[in-house]
């Protein structure tokens, strides 16, 4: 786009007025073009194979990012998630300068990207993370979108904020609809305010099912990011440990004891796990963070902004606590509602992080993750129960490879694996010491036990044990086991 045309003027003199978060102006910075600090971002990537957990495909993309301090590029997660190799281009200069994931957080699908080169810096002003903008605020998202080798802006105006899900981690959270086109390679770019040039947003999605509709990170969930990483590692972010139904009926306000003049809604449903200063399945939440609830679950903000209850929960940090109020049997009562995170029987989607698996026989198992429940056509939001022990989890059998020693079993992947000769199988390297230390003549698997249609694996304990190396030379598996194993 022309830079000279009459509505980019006013948003290049804001941002020439930015300063910047995380490192003061330098001498070489004054006066610097501002759009040098939106960079496009061209990654490798190193994905694992949740069948063949030692196996990764390389694959890449390109995303965009925009400088906020020293050598530091705010970014999206998914952009550089199983980053392999990160290559970082300025608009002003055709040198490329190499980067490194310093943190990344997929709960908020937000990544900040290290460049270590001191001549990354040169001619540019890092950019300020403003405030969320109004609904019909005009806004620019400025990037590297699909289609091109130069930078792009589209022009737009918020048309909402509410929770939407993140696909990254498919958890709902603040967000920011604009009109603006949001592309492929946008995601991770800056959306700037056009009256003050500040970011008031990360482009990271869109929808294929709409026209103009394009999401991004409101700052609210940028601050939340940089005050986890404050203390050098990241927590993520709370998730959602009750539900909610409204209580616009006015028999049902009744009902429930509420006087005239209350609002709020009734807890339906709290994660057994919850602790038990927190609210409680038949309470009515009346307040959160000393905000009034209304009957339909919205609380207002400053400004007469709208959220969502859960609002005050995801923007603390892991291990806060936010008060409440709730109406428990007629009594009006004071709770904690604590900022925390569920604790799966599987483990999260793998984003950087190296699967484990056992091999025996032709049998390959694994630790079930987000990863493989998607990859089975089951629902991410339905992993099933919270672990009651701490080592806990959940083990598949994710692949089957061909042997004489399994004959009968080729179509039982995709199984959960439930015990190993009748003792309960606590985590993969449990069933990995039951296998080892077998004495009887044959192994038997139980699969499902919850499930109508389960299913009892027998094979003979010496002939897998013969056909594993077997199995490993045939198949080119490096090891009958991970490393953590």
């Amino acid at each position: 786009m022309d830079r000279s045309h009459t509505w980019f003027l006013p948003l290049v003199a804001a941002l020439a007025a930015v300063a910047p978060t995380f490192a003061q102006d330098s001498a070489e910075q004054q006066g610097a073009d501002p759009l040098n600090a939106v960079v496009k971002l061209e990654v490798s990537t190193s994905e694992i194979n949740v069948f063949e957990p030692w196996r990764a495909e390389k694959s890449g993309g390109d995303g965009s990012g925009v400088i906020i301090g020293d050598g530091r590029i705010l970014t999206c997660a998914h952009c550089v998630s199983d980053a392999a190799f990160i290559r970082v281009r300025k608009s002003d200069v055709d040198t490329i300068y190499h980067g490194k994931v310093e943190f990344i957080d997929n709960d908020c699908d937000l990544a900040l990207v290290r460049v270590d080169d001191p001549s990354f810096m040169a001619n540019v002003a890092p950019m300020e993370i403003g405030e969320t903008p109004v609904v019909q605020a005009e806004v620019v998202a400025v990037g590297y979108p699909k289609g091109g080798r130069l930078i792009s802006f589209t022009r737009g105006i918020v048309s909402r904020i509410e929770d939407q899900r993140y696909t990254q981690s498919f958890q709902y959270l603040l967000t920011i609809q604009i009109d603006a086109a949001i592309n492929s390679g946008n995601s991770g770019g800056p959306v700037l305010d056009m009256e003050t040039g500040k970011i008031c947003g990360i482009a990271f999605q869109g929808r294929e099912d709409g026209e103009s509709l394009g999401y991004m990170i409101p700052p609210d969930m940028i601050r939340q990011f940089f005050n986890d990483i404050a203390d050098g590692r990241v927590d993520g972010v709370a998730e959602r440990r009750f539900s909610t139904s409204g209580m616009e009926s006015e028999a049902r306000r009744r009902a429930y004891g509420m006087k005239p003049g209350h609002t709020g809604v009734f807890i339906t449903n709290v994660d057994p796990s919850v602790e038990d200063d927190s609210v409680k399945t038949g309470d009515v939440l009346l307040e959160i963070d000393g905000f009034n609830i209304a009957n339909n679950g919205n609380i207002r903000i400053e400004g007469n902004e709208i959220r969502s209850i859960f609002w005050p929960l995801y923007i603390r940090q892991i291990g806060e606590t936010v008060p409440a109020k709730v109406l428990r049997n007629g009594v009006e009562t004071n709770v904690s509602l604590h900022v925390s995170k569920r604790k799966w029987k599987v483990r999260p989607y793998l984003h950087d992080l190296k699967p484990d698996w056992f091999l025996t026989g032709g049998f390959v198992f694994t630790t079930s993750s987000f990863n493989l429940l998607e990859r089975r056509t089951q629902y991410r939001e339905d992993p099933g129960d919270e672990r009651k022990t701490p080592d806990e989890m959940q083990v598949i059998l994710c692949s089957v490879f061909p042997d004489p020693a399994i004959e009968g079993y080729m179509g039982a992947s995709g199984r959960r694996l439930d015990t190993v000769n009748g003792v309960k199988v606590r985590n993969l390297r449990h069933a990995a010491e039951l296998v080892d230390g077998c004495k009887d003549e044959f192994i038997r698997f139980g699969l499902d036990d919850d499930d109508p249609w389960n299913e009892e694996i027998v094979v003979d304990r010496a002939q897998m044990a013969e056909a594993t190396p077997r199995v490993m030379k045939r198949y080119q598996i490096p090891a009958d086991r991970s490393e953590g194993l």
